[in-house]
């Protein structure tokens, strides 16, 4: 026996509900024994079980946003999850995807506010105020912005990297000279950048470039666990453009 639809509230609850009572119809027609549940669980979005006087099917209710996939559910349902059905997997997709995308915004971390340098900026006068104040027992690398990569998403960035040979240098992704990018952020990747510098002038035998020593310089930039959550919480951002 189906189990009677549970309270759904939210913005899209007629019409969801509407759907659901549908659902309701065309599985009491096709599979009378099996029992609905809805669930909002992060990691199963459908589930099939088989018990003693029927099946408990779980369905996300995200799935409710998608009427193409319910029109497949119950035949995918009657089948015991054999029955191909594109339309159901892509939603099942979307789905997660939309979910994944809540849970990562939940949880967040609230940011200060943040200073953004001017659009555009001077790369140089910024790396010599960088390397000015932390540097300046070092010989001065020579900086330039790299290509434009193509506008795709990406699935991982290098913001800069640094160069020992012929002559040192620092070659800086220009994602980084958006409006949007703060001060902060800027600042910290030229910093790890120089922290190479240190390193290729003091090296040490065998040692890895991000090293223990490396990143104990790195976390000496006043700022170091402030850049670093700002970038977590907007790689996607990067990786997208």
């Amino acid at each position: 026996m189906i189990r009677p639809a549970p309270i759904i509230s939210d913005a899209s609850e007629d019409l969801r509900r509407l759907r659901l009572e549908r659902l309701h119809v065309e599985l009491s027609l096709r599979c009378p024994t099996c029992r609905l549940r809805l669930n909002r669980n992060g990691k199963t979005m459908l589930s099939l079980r088989g018990r003693q006087g029927g099946s408990v099917v779980s369905v996300h209710i995200g799935l409710l946003d998608h009427p193409e996939a319910l029109d497949e559910l119950p035949g995918w349902i009657a089948s015991n999850g054999r029955r191909a059905s594109p339309q159901l997997r892509q939603a099942l997709q979307d789905v997660w995807r939309e979910q994944r995308q809540r849970n990562v915004i939940a949880a967040r971390p609230e940011l200060p506010d943040l200073e953004f340098l001017p659009t555009p900026f001077d790369l140089q006068d910024v790396f010599s105020l960088i390397h000015g104040i932390w540097f300046s027992h070092l010989s001065k690398p020579s900086i330039r912005w790299g290509r434009n990569s193509p506008r795709r998403r990406l699935s991982s960035i290098r913001f800069a990297c640094y160069r020992s040979r012929p002559q040192p240098m620092i070659v800086v992704n220009p994602r980084l000279a958006q409006p949007w990018v703060p001060k902060v952020f800027v600042e910290h990747v030229l910093y790890h950048e120089l922290c190479h510098h240190a390193q290729a002038n003091a090296p040490v035998r065998g040692e890895p470039p991000h090293s223990r020593r490396f990143r104990q310089w790195e976390a000496a930039y006043p700022h170091h666990e402030l850049a670093r959550t700002w970038e977590r919480v907007h790689l996607d951002r990067f990786l997208a453009q």
